[in-house]
């Protein structure tokens, strides 16, 4: 069953469900209110036959005269009957009737008032003391006009509820097809996609429902699966471009220290080389592994001190760069330096990042500055060196890319992203800051 038949069978139950009790509630509603307006009719019907029948010697001649029209007005439509104590009837058209018995004249003087209906008729007793004795005014009306009105009551409620049914389907069927017909679309775009067109977004239908928000998340899911597959596909010719330098340099040298004998000082040479390409390349590889590895992300977390990350890599740097690393901190309460996360994530991160700098400073000093601000751990890092590109901020922070301006300079494109990742993740502000005379990196680090 597709969606817009379930739609239609949906909105035809609703609709039969609430039209139904609707149409018993007003059948109910008519029928008790016509009975209770029966029911007062024959009371005052009952009243004004007791009066013309049993108050003519109390009353003048015009009082009479009133009575006796309202009297004749109404036994056009009822039958009345006065029973004295005896059970007899003293006065009326209606002279035996087997639903009035001694028994019932005997609750209706304890009641004082009675109603019953039969089959055919209904019946109202009004107990009337009066001078003479104690008398019974009856008065019996046919219930053919009230069941009349009742059955065209329920015929026309019948017609229009099989017309409002009938209406509903095919009102159901067109606004199922209108509002399936977004989806249909959307049905049909997936169906054309393919490898080459994943990366198109679907066409977004400004229904602001939770439609609109499918496409919206499917949109952000393909945005997310192309950008994967670019990754994918880029992968294999950067990392074949990648390591085919470093191994080419190492084959090269291999080949040419083959040729001949060389010194003691050209072997420690071609090994420092050797040493250096691998380093690179085991470099390279932790990075991918890193970027790619699913739970890296899932791991632990610990409170640790940012600034003791800092201090750990300043030997490292110091040693691989000749270019001056200076670290400059204006926290005055050490508990700003407290942080919760992935002590290794976060160190490789900043890793990269001071790498970044140091690399692409021109030789001029790169600082690392801590302060506090906003009750939370800033840390800057800053260069005077190429600086990036206004247009290529965003791109740089993609996985791969390099600026356009790095030159021979090494790199692998993946540590800006990387960091991005893994800062993303920890809840640390990631921004980056660059012109012509040199690039600032800043982290605000979550409160702890």
């Amino acid at each position: 069953m597709n969606l817009k038949i379930r739609l239609t069978l949906f909105s035809f139950l609703v609709f039969t469900i609430i039209f139904g009790m609707a149409t018993i509630v007003i059948y109910w509603i008519f029928f008790t209110s016509s009975e209770r307006s029966l029911i007062s009719s024959l009371e005052k019907n009952a009243k004004i036959a007791g009066i013309y029948y049993l108050e003519a010697d109390e009353q003048s001649s015009l009082k009479h005269l009133e009575s006796k029209n309202q009297y004749e007005s109404l036994v056009k439509r009822a039958m009345v009957a006065v029973y004295n104590a005896e059970g007899k009837v003293s006065y009326g058209g209606m002279k035996y009737d087997p639903q009035i018995d001694q028994n019932l004249l005997q609750r209706l003087k304890s009641e004082k008032k009675t109603y019953f209906k039969t089959e055919d008729s209904f019946y109202f007793g009004l107990y009337y003391p009066d001078n003479q004795g104690d008398f019974f005014v009856f008065v019996k009306e046919s219930n053919a006009d009230f069941n009349h009105q009742l059955n065209r009551l329920l015929i026309t409620l019948i017609i229009v509820f099989l017309v409002a049914l009938i209406s509903i389907v095919f009102l159901s069927l067109w606004l199922s097809k209108y509002a399936y017909l977004p989806i249909r679309k959307i049905i049909q775009e997936i169906q054309h996609k393919d490898l080459k067109t994943i990366q198109e977004p679907l066409t977004v239908v400004k229904t602001k429902d939770e439609l609109q928000d499918l496409i919206e998340s499917y949109n952000a899911l393909l945005r997310r699966i192309s950008e994967n597959m670019i990754i994918r596909k880029n992968f294999v010719s950067y990392v074949s471009h990648e390591f085919r330098t470093p191994l080419a340099g190492i084959l090269g040298s291999m080949e040419v220290f083959g040729t001949k004998a060389r010194s003691q000082e050209e072997y420690m040479e071609l090994a420092q080389t050797i040493t250096d390409h691998v380093n690179f390349l085991n470099h390279l590889i932790g990075n991918f592994l890193l970027l790619t590895e699913d739970q890296a992300l899932k791991r632990s977390s610990e409170i640790f001190r940012v600034d003791e990350v800092v201090w750990d890599l300043v030997p490292k740097f110091t040693r691989a760069f000749a270019v001056p690393l200076q670290v400059d901190l204006q926290v005055e309460d050490p508990h700003y330096f407290n942080v919760r996360g992935n002590r290794m994530l976060v160190s490789l991160s900043i890793s990269n990042i001071i790498e970044n700098a140091l690399k692409y400073a021109n030789g001029q000093e790169v600082l690392v500055r801590m302060k506090s601000l906003d009750g939370r751990l800033a840390l800057d890092i800053i260069d005077h060196g190429i600086g990036i590109p206004q247009a290529e901020l965003d791109a740089v922070k993609q996985t791969f890319y390099r600026g356009s301006n790095v030159g021979q300079i090494k790199g692998s494109g993946i540590g800006l992203s990387f960091a991005q990742i893994v800062f993303k993740d920890q809840g640390v502000d990631f921004t980056i800051q660059s012109n012509a005379s040199g690039t600032t990196v800043s982290l605000l680090f979550p409160a702890y």
